[in-house]
């Protein structure tokens, strides 16, 4: 596996991983539909904030994308294809956002997390500071955690 930084030509991977990942939480297809937009990555972005993306034999498999223009830095992607989670790419893509955001003299980093991600982001350090509500169908009760990722442990 190769970390590197994120080209704008990666952005058509970007998006087929965002919507898969977020498609492999069991989440209905009218949803993944609904949260197309949000999910996607904005081109300009690519080379203007933190961006990188992992690598396997050439091909893109994992990225993370953080927005420096927030207080704190946020964290905003974070996603691995499905059928390659669980084999420490997420845990890379983590580290050198981690890494990244220290480097740059910030001391935390903000995850507006999907619920399902909460046990990943706490490995690394994450504190739930609130809660959104993000009802569903099917789930009215949904919220997504609020974390606080301190970058000292990268």
């Amino acid at each position: 596996m190769h970390i590197r930084s994120a080209l704008p030509r990666d952005v058509l991977a970007l998006d087929r991983i965002a919507l898969e990942a977020k498609a492999h939480w069991g989440y209905s297809q009218a949803q993944i539909d609904g949260w197309r937009a949000d999910l996607a990555t904005r081109p300009e972005t690519v080379a203007s904030w933190p961006t990188f993306v992992a690598e396997v034999d050439g091909d893109v498999v994992g990225f993370a994308q953080i927005d420096p223009t927030t207080t704190p830095w946020e964290l905003i992607s974070l996603f691995v294809e499905p059928c390659r989670m669980g084999q420490g790419i997420g845990a890379e893509l983590i580290r050198t956002a981690m890494l990244n955001a220290h480097q740059s003299g910030i001391e935390v980093l903000h995850i507006d997390a999907d619920p399902n991600a909460l046990g990943f982001y706490r490995s690394f350090g994450a504190q739930e500071v609130a809660a959104v509500p993000a009802p569903i169908e099917n789930a009215p009760d949904r919220v997504r955690p609020q974390l606080r990722l301190p970058t000292r442990g990268a």
